[in-house]
């Protein structure tokens, strides 16, 4: 276990006594088996896991009190189910916030135990090492909450992945949304590398989206006048997405969409949008003022230049990081600055570094 990790397990542990005072050794003990290893062992499909989560809340009195998130690890966390409730998260969809790909579990049970075993002797906890059951190891065995924990604090959460942390304003926006209405047109907006497909893909596990890249919809070579590059996000053919896809998708019609080919200057062949409860536009110009103003819930991920420069540097060749360098950024900042980039009505995610891999 690298230090970094360990420190932070250590780190959200003090912050739990400081929570919960009557934090039991055996409360340790599952702490740190959720903060290694998850939730993984307890996941079936994701039928099953929505059917038992709705039994559950189903006895629940909502507590906006709570905190939503309790960070475990830098790979996981736990979600308060009595918090969620007050945010409109569903069962189906915590259950798709377990199931989503995300932190994957890289230490075993032996290092659970070793762990456990190291806080004992460290003298830095309660527990000691009489305390520390040897059935850690057991693949039969799993922790539970000492019965003076369930007494006093009735512990109610699910372990998902830390990767959610920073993206659950986003989830609870369009949850709020679909808790007294239906089809919402969502817009992720965004510098290049802010992690906007990233994020698409993500909101992908938890609702029954279908996702539209504004990347589809560079205006033709014929069009590329100097008075239409002269309008920020005049690149942007934001005319025929308002056509093609907000229009039928407001109206509950068919959206039917043609991607644009850049390399050919050509129209691909018709698409037809799959059914769906969340529309997703991504991309950058997806708050231009013809969508903006059809749009129901709007995302923007900022991101620091240093940050942007270090993932562009990752995943672009040099001759392509030209381009960024000379082209897409300016065009993308002289947009954000026209429009007032991000406005008020944003929910505005800072890009982070990813979850250790």
């Amino acid at each position: 276990m690298n230090e970094s990790f360990r420190q932070e397990i250590l780190n959200n542990l003090k912050a739990q006594y400081l929570r919960y005072p009557e934090l039991q050794p055996q409360d340790v003990v599952k702490f740190v088996f959720q903060a290694m290893l998850g939730a993984g062992h307890l996941l079936s499909d994701r039928e099953s896991v929505t059917s038992y989560i709705t039994r559950e809340m189903n006895m629940l009195h909502a507590d906006p009190e709570e905190p939503l998130l309790e960070p475990l690890s830098p790979d996981w966390c736990r979600l308060n189910l009595r918090r969620a409730k007050t945010q409109h998260l569903s069962p189906s969809m915590i259950a798709g916030l377990m199931m989503a790909p995300g932190a994957f579990v890289s230490y075993s049970r032996e290092d659970v135990l070793r762990f456990c075993t190291e806080l004992s002797e460290s003298g830095g906890t309660e527990l000691n090492d009489r305390q520390v059951p040897e059935t850690i190891t057991d693949e039969t065995w799993l922790p539970s909450h000492s019965p003076l924990y369930r007494e006093r604090y009735h512990p109610v959460y699910r372990v998902i992945s830390a990767e959610w942390i920073p993206y659950m304003d986003a989830v609870c926006g369009i949850a709020s949304w679909l808790s007294g209405r239906d089809r919402p047109l969502v817009t992720i907006d965004g510098p290049c590398a802010s992690g906007k497909t990233t994020l698409a893909q993500k909101l992908s596990a938890v609702f029954q989206t279908a996702v539209v890249h504004t990347d589809d919809y560079v205006i033709p070579h014929a069009q590329k006048t100097t008075e239409r590059l002269a309008i920020p996000g005049g690149n942007c053919d934001d005319e025929r997405i308002v056509r093609e896809i907000v229009i039928p998708w407001k109206n509950e019609a068919p959206v039917r969409y043609r991607r644009y080919d850049c390399i050919q200057d050509c129209l691909l062949p018709e698409e037809t949008l799959p059914d769906c409860e969340v529309l997703i536009l991504e991309g950058s110009y997806s708050n231009l003022p013809r969508i903006r103003r059809e749009a129901d819930v709007r995302i923007f991920l900022d991101i620091s230049s240093e940050a942007q420069e270090a993932r562009l540097r990752k995943r672009e060749p040099p001759e392509s990081l030209k381009r960024f360098h000379d082209r897409w950024i300016p065009l993308e900042d002289a947009y954000f600055t026209a429009y007032g980039l991000p406005d008020p009505g944003c929910i505005v995610i800072n890009a982070i570094p990813a979850v250790r891999s």
